[in-house]
């Protein structure tokens, strides 16, 4: 029997600056070029909570300011994104005025960020492969997500403003095999790959989204292309391409 789950997938197009700071971070400031998994969390939890009229961004819980996306984390048992047009980074110098102590001070702080504009016709297509059993526990329905989908305005930070443009829904087909195709981001670890991509370090957010500087992270290779992958992989198809899944 060939287990099955919902899907969601939304295809977005960015404005042309995606700012995702990489937490915790010293002094020197950088971003991340490519969109990890907790953000996308972020991005379609501000519109969903929106539909029970919940407005709040953070929650205060046990002494620790967490994100509201904490609380949606578990309805999704996959989260992963397909990027075309490969980023560049940059970190733009600021100068800032602060008050301290009642005076005027000035400093000079960065701005780091990943540029997707230029003549390549970018685009982010996430995916969110649903938990049903969590689904059907708590308040939403697929379609409150569908709708949450087409609500998202932007990944991360306020500059990153990103257009919806489709989402599609359905029923992804859940199986193993020993190697695959995809353009879709998926963890490094144990498998063979033939093709080109960027790995980066990011959040599991399988581990929970709130306190970053404790939390698990992984590292997930980002393919520029179509990449081929082997070894003892779960995969999922999902309205005709393939994601490979964590081992």
């Amino acid at each position: 029997m060939v287990p099955l789950t919902f899907f969601l997938k939304v295809m977005m197009r960015p404005t042309g600056i995606v700012a995702l700071r990489a937490l915790p971070q010293s002094k020197m400031r950088t971003a991340l070029r490519y969109v990890p998994p907790t953000t996308l969390i972020g991005a379609i939890s501000y519109p969903l909570h929106h539909l029970s009229g919940n407005r709040a961004e953070t929650v205060y819980d046990r002494k620790t300011v967490k994100s509201t996306a904490d609380g949606i984390r578990n309805l999704f048992e996959w989260v992963t994104i397909k990027t075309i047009g490969k980023p560049r980074l940059y970190g733009a110098l600021l100068k800032i005025n602060k008050t301290h102590r009642g005076e005027l001070q000035t400093a000079v702080t960065s701005f780091p960020f990943a540029v997707m504009y230029g003549s390549g016709d970018s685009t982010i297509t996430a995916v969110y492969l649903v938990n049903g059993e969590e689904l059907s526990k708590g308040p939403y329905t697929m379609k409150d997500l569908e709708r949450a989908a087409w609500g998202i305005t932007r990944l991360g930070s306020r500059e990153s403003v990103v257009s919806v443009e489709n989402v599609e829904t359905g029923k992804a087909e859940i199986s193993e095999a020993s190697s695959a195709e995809t353009s879709y981001a998926f963890p490094f670890k144990g498998f063979e790959v033939q093709g080109r991509g960027t790995l980066q370090s990011v959040v599991d957010w399988r581990s929970g989204i709130g306190d970053y500087s404790s939390a698990k992270r992984i590292v997930m290779f980002y393919p520029e292309d179509t990449v081929k992958v082997r070894g003892e992989l779960r995969t999922a198809t999902v309205g005709g391409e393939t994601l490979v899944l964590a081992p």
